[in-house]
């Protein structure tokens, strides 16, 4: 008799389905493809196709049918997990048919071991238990046609596949119709039962696959209008086609508006937990790595061998459930990471970063899994961790280089070890903020004097002391270095970077710093970038200086040696401002260092560039920007972190605050409380010159006069008189002198600015020539303010003056040309300039040395 619930369609390989017109109506999904065929009593259908394609609605819609049709259908599951329990299918079978009007005789023997009082003695034993129970259910088709339907057969376990294959072979003679759903791209534990099943002649075969892309849209506008077209191709790219993926995605599209982890993560683990525990072992290798592997790397991640998991990956990539092993949302990924104990995801982290460091993998990728891990394990060395640390420090995450080191060093158990483990995370906790790393310093400075930390670290120590101002521990530091016969290439450096910051702790010593050392150091990017800015300071700006400045930014651009790279980077800025060279020092900030040394998770390298901006601004006299870069420079890194180098972005700030007229708020900037040890250093000199305006704008002229002499005092006692001066202290004195009506103290301070070798910039050299003209008598004053308006950068530059120095360059020209005789031509200049006109205009001009030419 024909079954009315059933489809039938010739043995096809080929999966396909047409448009669905409803997601959550089982014969919609399959689009009708078989037509009004059917699978007569004695015939099997199989249902082929990947993860969750459709095979379950489908088999459920065949027993619906069934019932419908007065036959009795009987459904089981089969899961890996009851793979082991002996007759498990048969027993769901059973009771279906036991359960029904005039039910399943009785088989002898199969009651107690369905009810697990017994197992079967042996294969022959299960043989005749099998031969019974199919004779059993051929006699009771005989008066109900029956339909058997099995879900995923191939995780049948051993004496069920075997009761279905006796079965199968007489289905010939029988009123039982069978329905199998199976994936053939895998393989199966009970291959007699499928190669059985496949060589039948009555064996009709449906293959399912994922939806096309045109049918995702046509489904995503039947579920949520026509006005979500648009979001076809995303959802197309989240799902790949796959059915339960599509469903339960819509769902979260209609109810919250964005895939969750309750819907759409949580039907991506369902298809998981339903196959081998195979499938879930390579997911959760790619959860936790978070890139596609090839099999043999996942092989080494899971312990399975590379055979079965590409057929694993082929099978996820077939389903849609993963786009070549990548994921396709990142909902599922993590929802696959939360269903992972923590034991498994540890140990996962821990594999994974032996495996990409033994592959040469980015250090940072290496370093989060090992954070990631929670504990380290005893297999990897200090050095290779330092060495790994190291790279990621040099990157753009140093946190990452922080978690990395703080694990390492809670767990080495080795002294040595742990000071070189510690030094190294202070200097990445240096890198995010210099207040953290200081509760490093006292035992590191305990280590350099027990011999327990290395000279390169010892090294940056001292900076990192330096920096933060701790006198007393940099002098008992350097001490210690200076008697160190193996510190002997180092000292150059370090005298240079003495020169740089503490000018008075400086030895001088015959060989130039930027010559000495030994190839090793004169390799390294710091100890250069303090030579240059100190030749700078001592000898002023040359071809050379330039050239060498650019190196080291060239090479901090790069990423090379990650100690002190904020410093050495300052550092090299600060000698081509010094110099005049604003352009040079602008385009590195703005461009190439801009472009890599700035990333959001290095809060001082932002904060240094913001710095160098501030005061190349305030040079160029583009007040606002100056203000504004000073302003993110204490935003990026707080004025605790800024240590003595504080007096840098702070001066600018107070500076450009005081040139544009805000003097309430330059003078809340000079109330913050900032380090003494900042006026012992050479950043002090920016501040102070700042505070000076200050005064000066607010009429304190004595407190303004002493804040500039004492930079000159400081830049004497130091023995940087005779380079480049920081700042330009004699024009602020000549001011304060001026305010008070001492112009021959003045003129002296502009006299002395004017002829120093070494330019200070052609804005400096405009100051001067005004102050000058201040001093001078009314017939040199027009003269000297055209030389100053040639000299001024707004004659090249769009950027204007500040407004007091062009007020009081106004007043100065108004003062002139008010003391100009108003009657006959003073002067031969003026003669001059009236005997080259066909005729003096004026009333009675006349020569006052010779007589009047001819016109």
């Amino acid at each position: 008799m024909n079954m009315p619930y059933s489809y039938a369609m010739p043995v096809n390989t080929e999966r396909n389905s047409r448009p669905t017109e409803r997601i959550g109506n089982a014969a919609a999904h399959l689009g009708h493809p078989f037509g009004d065929s059917s699978v007569r009593p004695g015939q099997a259908l199989l249902v082929d196709g990947p993860l969750a394609c459709g095979k379950t609605t489908l088999l459920r819609s065949f027993a619906e049918r069934a019932a419908e049709a007065d036959c009795l259908a009987v459904t089981a599951t089969c899961s890996p997990s009851e793979q082991d329990l002996p007759f498990g299918v048969v027993s769901q079978l059973a009771r279906g048919v036991w359960k029904s009007p005039g039910g399943l005789p009785e088989v002898p023997g199969l009651s107690a071991i369905l009810h697990g009082t017994s197992d079967p003695a042996d294969q022959a034993e299960i043989a005749r238990l099998c031969h019974r129970l199919c004779t059993s259910l051929i006699d009771h088709a005989e008066h109900t046609p029956l339909l058997l339907a099995v879900d995923d057969v191939r995780h049948s376990d051993g004496p069920s596949a075997h009761f279905l294959l006796q079965l199968v072979r007489r289905l010939d003679s029988a009123r039982i119709a069978a329905v199998f759903t199976d994936d053939l791209s895998l393989p199966a534990p009970s291959l007699p039962l499928r190669y059985e099943l496949l060589r039948s002649q009555s064996l009709h075969r449906i293959g399912l696959g994922p939806l096309s892309r045109e049918q995702v849209a046509e489904v995503v506008v039947a579920e949520l209008g026509e006005t979500a077209s648009h979001r076809a191709g995303d959802v197309y790219a989240a799902t790949g086609g796959n059915r339960l993926l599509l469903h339960t995605l819509l769902s979260d599209y209609r109810e919250h508006g964005e895939p969750r982890q309750a819907g759409y993560g949580q039907s991506f683990l369902s298809c998981l937990h339903r196959n081998e525990p195979i499938f879930l072992d390579v997911v959760r290798a790619l959860a936790v790595v978070g890139a596609s592997l090839p099999a043999a790397d996942l092989a080494w991640l899971t312990g399975h061998e590379p055979e079965p998991i590409s057929q694993v990956l082929a099978a996820l990539t077939g389903a849609g459930l993963m786009d070549e092993g990548a994921f396709r949302h990142e909902v599922a990924r993590l929802g696959v990471l939360n269903d992972m104990p923590a034991q498994a995801r540890r140990t996962l982290h821990q594999r994974a970063a032996r495996l990409l460091h033994d592959q040469g993998r980015p250090a940072t990728t290496i370093a989060r899994h090992l954070v990631r891990a929670g504990q380290i394990p005893d297999s990897w060395p200090a050095e290779v961790l330092l060495e790994v640390a190291e790279q990621v420090a040099v990157g753009e995450e140093p946190s990452i280089a922080v978690d990395l080191l703080e694990q390492s060093f809670a767990q080495c158990p080795h002294e040595d070890r742990r000071a070189a483990l510690q030094a190294k995370l202070a200097e990445a906790e240096w890198k995010i903020n210099p207040s953290t790393a200081t509760r490093h310093h006292a035992p590191l400075y305990r280590a350099v004097h027990a011999g327990r930390l290395g000279l390169p670290d010892s090294v940056t120590l001292l900076m990192q002391l330096l920096w933060k101002g701790g006198l007393t521990d940099v002098e008992g530091l350097l001490a210690h270095l200076r008697d160190d016969p193996a510190a002997t290439d180092q000292l150059h450096a370090i005298e240079a970077a003495l020169t740089c910051t503490y000018p008075w702790l400086a030895e001088r010593r015959t060989a130039p710093a930027h010559h000495g050392g030994s190839a090793v150091t004169r390799a390294a990017v710091w100890p250069r970038a303090g030579t240059v800015l100190a030749d700078v300071l001592t000898g002023g700006q040359t071809h050379d200086t330039v050239r060498r400045a650019e190196e080291v930014l060239r090479e901090l651009q790069l990423g090379h040696d990650p100690a002190c790279q904020e410093q050495a980077g300052l550092f090299a800025l600060l000698a081509l401002v010094y110099g005049g060279r604003l352009d040079l020092a602008s385009a590195w900030c703005e461009g190439a260092l801009g472009e890599t040394g700035a990333g959001p998770h290095v809060p001082m390298r932002q904060a240094v560039l913001a710095a160098a901006r501030s005061e190349i601004a305030l040079r160029r006299g583009d007040l606002d920007e100056a203000a504004e870069r000073a302003r993110a420079a204490l935003t990026h890194a707080s004025p605790g972190a800024w240590g003595v180098a504080v007096g840098l972005p702070l001066g600018s700030l107070i500076l450009a605050c005081t040139r544009m007229g805000r003097h309430e708020e330059a003078g809340f900037h000079v109330a913050q409380t900032v380090p003494n040890a900042m006026f012992k250093s050479s950043y002090g000199l920016h501040y102070l010159y700042a505070r000076g305006h200050y005064f000066l704008a607010a009429n304190r002229h004595q407190a303004a006069l002493a804040d500039f002499l004492l930079c000159g005092e400081l830049l004497t006692d130091w023995g940087l008189s005779s380079g480049c001066d920081p700042v330009p202290w004699r024009i602020g004195a000549a001011e304060a002198w001026l305010a008070q009506g001492n112009h021959d103290q003045a003129r002296i301070l502009v006299y002395q600015q004017l002829s120093r070798p070494h330019t200070d910039g052609a804005r400096a050299r405009g100051q001067s020539l005004r102050l000058l003209a201040a001093t001078s008598s009314a017939k040199r004053r027009p003269q000297l303010l055209g030389r100053r308006w040639g000299c001024s950068p707004s004659r090249r530059t769009s950027t204007s003056w500040p407004a007091r120095c062009g007020t009081s360059a106004r007043r100065t020209t108004r003062s002139a040309r008010r003391s100009r005789p108003a009657g006959p031509c003073a002067g031969p200049g003026t003669w001059r300039r009236c005997a080259k006109r066909r005729r003096c205009t004026r009333s009675g001009c006349r020569p006052t040395t010779r007589p009047r030419p001819r016109c």
